[in-house]
Protein backbone atom coordinates (compact mmCIF):
# COMPACT_ATOMS: atom_id res chain seq x y z
CA UNK A 1 0.00 0.00 0.00
CA UNK A 2 1.28 3.39 -0.84
CA UNK A 3 0.18 6.19 1.40
CA UNK A 4 0.07 10.51 1.66
CA UNK A 5 2.04 12.36 4.22
CA UNK A 6 0.37 12.43 7.01
CA UNK A 7 -2.33 15.23 6.62
CA UNK A 8 -1.94 16.23 10.88
CA UNK A 9 1.66 17.04 10.92
CA UNK A 10 3.32 15.57 7.19
CA UNK A 11 5.24 12.88 8.33
CA UNK A 12 6.02 9.66 6.22
CA UNK A 13 3.07 7.22 6.96
CA UNK A 14 4.02 3.73 6.15
CA UNK A 15 2.28 0.42 6.02
CA UNK A 16 2.45 -1.36 9.66
CA UNK A 17 0.58 -4.24 11.21
CA UNK A 18 -1.59 -3.60 14.26
CA UNK A 19 -4.47 -4.63 15.69
CA UNK A 20 -7.70 -3.22 15.10
CA UNK A 21 -10.70 -2.93 17.57
CA UNK A 22 -13.92 -3.06 15.58
CA UNK A 23 -17.68 -2.21 17.33
CA UNK A 24 -20.66 -3.25 15.79
CA UNK A 25 -23.62 -2.80 18.39
CA UNK A 26 -23.05 -4.53 21.60
CA UNK A 27 -20.18 -6.26 20.06
CA UNK A 28 -16.74 -5.89 19.84
CA UNK A 29 -14.06 -7.72 17.36
CA UNK A 30 -10.72 -7.72 17.83
CA UNK A 31 -8.05 -8.49 14.40
CA UNK A 32 -4.90 -8.30 15.00
CA UNK A 33 -1.61 -8.16 12.20
CA UNK A 34 -4.20 -5.46 10.04
CA UNK A 35 -1.98 -3.51 7.72
CA UNK A 36 -2.29 -0.11 7.73
CA UNK A 37 -1.00 2.87 7.19
CA UNK A 38 0.70 4.61 10.30
CA UNK A 39 2.85 8.02 10.65
CA UNK A 40 6.26 7.39 11.33
CA UNK A 41 6.08 10.82 13.07
CA UNK A 42 2.88 11.76 15.24
CA UNK A 43 1.20 7.63 14.90
CA UNK A 44 -1.70 8.98 13.35
CA UNK A 45 -3.58 5.66 11.42
CA UNK A 46 -5.42 5.49 8.27
CA UNK A 47 -7.45 3.06 6.79
CA UNK A 48 -8.21 2.27 3.55
CA UNK A 49 -11.87 1.56 2.55
CA UNK A 50 -11.76 -1.67 1.02
CA UNK A 51 -9.80 -3.18 4.21
CA UNK A 52 -12.57 -1.22 6.49
CA UNK A 53 -15.29 -3.33 4.13
CA UNK A 54 -13.22 -6.56 4.39
CA UNK A 55 -13.30 -6.46 8.17
CA UNK A 56 -16.59 -5.09 8.48
CA UNK A 57 -17.92 -8.43 6.24
CA UNK A 58 -15.74 -10.93 8.53
CA UNK A 59 -17.33 -9.42 11.85
CA UNK A 60 -20.52 -10.27 10.26
CA UNK A 61 -20.36 -13.40 8.71
CA UNK A 62 -17.24 -14.98 9.51
CA UNK A 63 -16.77 -17.29 12.97
CA UNK A 64 -14.40 -19.98 11.50
CA UNK A 65 -11.34 -19.40 13.01
CA UNK A 66 -12.53 -17.07 15.47
CA UNK A 67 -11.32 -16.83 18.82
CA UNK A 68 -13.50 -15.76 21.95
CA UNK A 69 -12.19 -14.19 24.94
CA UNK A 70 -13.70 -12.16 27.94
CA UNK A 71 -13.42 -8.38 28.49
CA UNK A 72 -14.16 -6.75 31.82
CA UNK A 73 -16.81 -4.12 30.98
CA UNK A 74 -17.47 -1.14 33.46
CA UNK A 75 -19.68 1.48 33.46
CA UNK A 76 -17.73 4.70 34.93
CA UNK A 77 -20.79 7.03 36.14
CA UNK A 78 -21.36 3.55 38.43
CA UNK A 79 -17.60 3.11 39.43
CA UNK A 80 -15.94 5.99 39.11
Amino acid sequence: MKFDDCEHCSGKVRTKRVTVDLRRGTRLYIFRNVPVGVCSKCGERYYPGPLLEQLDEIAQHAVDGAKTIKVPAFDYAQVG
